[in-house]
C-alpha cells in the first residue's frame, strides 16, 4: 500500500513538472539573455581617441535547433540620438545560423562631442515575424518582489559625462580637474584614462608629469572649454 502512494505521489509530481515546463511546447521563441533590462556605458575612462566601440546584446532562442538559417527581427523602438551621428544604424534583421540558438548582436556607439554634457540612449526591441514568437515578455527580478524586467526591450544609455576626477587626480600637481585637461595630459605623455584612474601607477610619476606638463603648456598655451581659462598644473608650479 504505501508502495502504491508512493508512485502516485511520484507521477503526480512528474504530472505537475510536464505541465510547466510545457507551457510553450511547439512554438519558437526569442528573448534578450541576462537578468536586466538596461545597460549603462561610460566614454569617461576611454582614451579619447577612441571614437566607437561596441555593445554585444545576446538574443537568445528558446524551441526546436534547425538546419536552417533562421531571421531574428529587431527594431530601436525609442532613441534620442540619431544613426550615424550618435550610433551606426542597426539592420532590421539579423541571422540566427542553422544549429544555434542565439546571436551576438554589436551596437555600435559613437563618440560625437555631445557626450560629455548629455547622455544618449537607444531602446532595442525584438520583433515576431515567420520564424519566432514573443512568448516570454518579461521576468520577476526576484521573489521578493513585483517588480520585473523586459524579455523583449532593451534599453542601452551612454555618455563621456565625467563630474569626477579619476582616482589618480592629484590637484596639488595637476590644478583643477577637467576632461580636457586629463585628454590633454593623456596625449602629451602617451597614457590613457584608465592610467589615470590607477593610483599605484599614477602616485610615483606625479611629480614628472605635472613638470612635463608645465613645459608643454608654457610652451603652447592651451584653454579650457569656456576658451578663457588657461590650462594649468597645480599653483605649486606658478609661484
Amino acid at each position: 500500500m504505501k508502495r502504491l502512494i508512493f508512485i502516485v505521489l511520484v507521477m503526480g509530481l512528474l504530472g505537475a513538472c510536464q505541465q510547466d515546463l510545457d507551457t510553450y511546447s511547439g512554438v519558437d521563441y526569442i528573448y534578450f539573455e541576462g537578468t536586466q533590462d538596461s545597460v549603462f556605458f561610460s566614454y569617461a575612462y576611454v582614451d579619447g581617441e577612441v571614437q566607437s566601440d561596441s555593445m554585444w546584446v545576446w538574443v537568445r532562442m528558446s524551441g526546436q535547433v534547425t538546419d536552417y538559417d533562421r531571421e531574428i527581427k529587431l527594431k530601436v523602438a525609442e532613441t534620442n540620438g540619431r544613426p550615424g551621428e550618435d550610433y551606426v544604424a542597426l539592420a532590421e534583421t539579423y541571422t540566427l545560423e542553422k544549429g544555434y540558438t542565439f546571436v551576438a548582436i554589436p551596437v555600435v556607439l559613437l563618440r560625437p562631442e555631445i557626450l560629455k554634457k548629455e547622455e544618449r540612449y537607444l531602446v532595442l526591441e525584438l520583433q515576431e515575424n515567420a520564424d519566432f514568437r514573443l512568448m516570454w515578455p518579461s521576468q520577476p527580478v526576484n521573489q521578493a518582489t513585483d517588480k520585473r524586467y523586459s524579455k523583449v526591450r532593451y534599453k542601452i544609455v551612454y555618455s563621456e559625462i565625467l563630474n569626477t576626477p579619476p582616482k589618480g587626480w592629484y590637484d596639488t600637481y595637476f590644478g583643477t580637474f577637467s576632461v580636457k585637461k586629463l585628454d590633454k595630459m593623456c596625449q602629451e605623455l602617451n597614457m590613457t584614462r584608465v592610467l589615470f584612474d590607477d593610483v599605484t601607477y599614477v602616485n610615483p610619476r606625479k611629480e614628472y608629469i605635472a613638470t612635463k606638463m608645465v613645459k608643454i603648456l608654457n610652451a603652447a598655451p592651451v584653454y579650457e572649454d569656456d576658451g578663457v581659462t588657461p590650462m594649468r598644473m597645480g599653483d605649486m608650479y606658478y609661484q
